[in-house]
């Protein structure tokens, strides 16, 4: 039975060629780029080859990027940065995220909340966005930080982050508020400037784009004090040997990803129709966020929940991979625990987000596996459904 995989939001199938490259870098590239001799500098130059291509391929100076292990540390790294600031140690902060952040930001949130500094959490709209009056009435004097993600990996919404950053920008009235947005969903699925955008920072992730796990990278405008130290590796922002055949797959996944958006692009809202038509045909099932339609600009056509209402979305989660069809339920971090943090945020019937399942597709995704899907969901959902 030929094995279909809808769950690209959780990691991407990677290019052999790309993989193939890796490896051999990872055997030709062995010296520690920190090493003054021969092997070590041919490492370090690998490592400003895979800097500059990443920063082309985001139109960024090569100097603004920084590699680590994937979207959760850069995430990470933003955060934490915030008790090695001073003033923290002045004992006034206050960081304003949305509500509906992956795991990765809200979880570390928490942990900054631990150490005192005050989490303030803006919920989105019903669709899923985060509407600028909101973030700017959420903004306090002592806020330091605004981190709102780029696309939600569950709801597939966009936000306008040009508009975010402008209601900042007016918000602070003059101070330094650090505007973060975790664009792992978003980079090389839609377009996406930082210097454009006017973020100071941005996460991105590797595996999400047809490269390797345990790669990723941070812009940063500026750089700025962070909390992890060590041998000084990426200008001081993330120590640690640097994974230079990593970082050489990352910037060629990113390249090719974004030399492919426009046809990649057209490949997705081509399998968003084809798919919202289908689960419009089939009773009973609602996508979600509701009223959401093929074609709504506000969603990347990348990423599809719905809700079969009387079957749990576990249920039939596992019934779909039985036929030899991998969905997902919800965030891939969420350690198999099924969390509607995202969907109680915006609003959304508990019944329906516990009956959703999330499908996700990509470049090697055909409109005949949509269809597969599409038949195989209706026939189990009549089967089971109570």
């Amino acid at each position: 039975m030929h094995r279909l995989y809808l769950d690209w939001a959780a990691s991407a199938v990677p290019y052999p060629d790309l993989m193939e490259s890796m490896a051999k870098d990872a055997v030709d590239l062995y010296a520690n780029p920190s090493s003054a001799h021969a092997p070590g500098i041919a490492a370090k130059n690998a490592l400003a080859e895979a800097r500059v291509s990443l920063g082309d391929s985001l139109g960024v100076p090569a100097e603004s990027l920084y590699f680590c292990s994937g979207g959760s540390e850069a995430n990470s790294i933003v955060l934490l940065s915030m008790l090695a600031r001073p003033i923290h140690a002045a004992g006034r902060a206050s960081v304003v995220i949305s509500a509906v952040e992956h795991p990765s930001m809200h979880e570390q949130a928490a942990v900054l909340a631990r150490m005192g500094i005050e989490i303030i959490r803006v919920k989105p709209n019903a669709s899923g966005c985060i509407e600028p009056e909101a973030l700017g009435n959420a903004m306090k004097p002592d806020t330091v930080l605004v981190s709102v993600m780029a696309v939600n990996n569950e709801s597939a919404a966009i936000n306008q982050l040009t508009v975010l950053s402008k209601t900042i920008s007016e918000s602070s009235k003059g101070r330094p508020v650090l505007f973060h947005a975790d664009a792992v969903q978003a980079f090389g699925k839609i377009r996406l400037k930082p210097l454009e955008l006017g973020i100071d920072a941005l996460s991105l992730s590797a595996h999400k784009l047809g490269g390797p796990r345990g790669i990723g990278a941070l812009y940063l405008h500026r750089p700025f004090p962070v909390l992890a130290k060590g041998g000084g590796q990426e200008s001081g922002i993330r120590s640690g040997t640097p994974n230079v055949s990593g970082a050489l797959a990352c910037a060629r996944a990113a390249q090719r990803a974004t030399n492919e958006l426009d046809t990649n692009l057209a490949h997705a809202r081509m399998l968003e129709h084809r798919l919202a038509t289908g689960l419009g045909a089939i009773a009973g099932a609602t996508l979600l966020p509701r009223g959401r339609t093929a074609g709504d600009s506000r969603y990347s056509p990348y990423i599809m929940s719905v809700a079969f209402p009387g079957l749990s979305g576990e249920t039939l989660a596992r019934a779909l991979d039985g036929e030899g069809i991998a969905v997902a339920t919800g965030s891939a971090c969420s350690t198999g625990k099924r969390d509607g943090r995202v969907w109680e945020a915006m609003g959304t019937d508990k019944a329906l987000w516990l009956s959703s399942i999330r499908v996700s597709t990509g470049r090697t995704t055909r409109a005949e596996d949509i269809d597969r899907f599409l038949d195989s969901a209706a026939k189990l959902y009549a089967r089971y459904r109570l």
